[in-house]
């Protein structure tokens, strides 16, 4: 079941180059140009520029041991095989969104990204701050604090992250997502953002959302045979 997830969020970030260059495209290539204009070498900008997305994978995992934690604590508190599950149906249910969220242009974590707005407002300050230094702590914060900005798709992986089994899990789950947006918000901040121009065609797209329906539909359909296995054991 963690391996099924891990690569349905490691796809999710491929496929989402996308939505993420159109998100943070533009941050991205203003650290990047930021590092560029500050470092002593090509090999130090690209140093500082690395420092900023490993910063926000950090924060994806923190949010991803949280979500894991909340999961482990709500299994271990009702300890009930048929919660279980209702979790693993949860993570197909979720698979399934961020897929047609691929697909098509219907956004169902629409209303949790008007709510991260909220808390972006009072984080942005912070990253603000963090912004001013130019050392190598500074550029780490900034991108701790960017894993935060309101994004549906990584909302919906968050969640996705409260079904598994802890935090460790958890945050496996964040850094896979994160790995698979590497190459767009990497490319944007170094290069020219080709990866995000490939992701915008059709067949990209389509065959990357095929495959998360694929793991979401499995996912829902594995919980149910194993719910009809154990209570015809029972």
């Amino acid at each position: 079941m963690l391996t099924v997830t891990l690569t349905a969020a490691l796809i999710a970030g491929l496929a989402g180059s996308a939505h993420c260059f159109g998100m943070c495209g533009g941050m991205a290539g203003a650290l990047g140009m930021r590092a560029r204009m500050n470092a002593s070498s090509r090999t130090n900008a690209a140093f500082r520029a690395a420092l900023y997305h490993l910063g926000r994978i950090g924060g994806y995992a923190t949010v991803g041991a949280v979500g894991g934690a909340f999961g482990h604590s709500a299994h271990w508190a009702l300890s009930l095989t048929r919660f279980e599950s209702a979790l693993r149906i949860a993570a197909g249910v979720l698979t399934l969104l961020v897929a047609i969220r691929i697909l098509s242009r219907w956004n169902a974590f629409a209303p949790i990204e008007r709510a991260g707005a909220r808390l972006w407002a009072k984080i942005q300050p912070l990253a603000r701050r963090a912004s001013l230094t130019d050392r190598w702590f500074g550029n780490l914060a900034v991108g701790l604090l960017w894993g935060w900005l309101p994004c549906g798709l990584v909302y919906s992986i968050a969640l996705l992250t409260m079904t598994t089994s802890g935090p460790l899990q958890g945050s496996a789950v964040m850094i896979a997502f994160g790995i698979g947006t590497l190459p767009a918000m990497l490319s944007s901040s170094l290069l020219a953002g080709a990866l995000p121009r490939l992701s915008q065609r059709p067949w990209f797209r389509h065959a990357t959302g095929t495959a998360m329906l694929i793991f979401g539909l499995w996912m829902i359909v594995s919980a149910n045979l194993a719910q009809f296995h154990g209570g015809h054991v029972h």
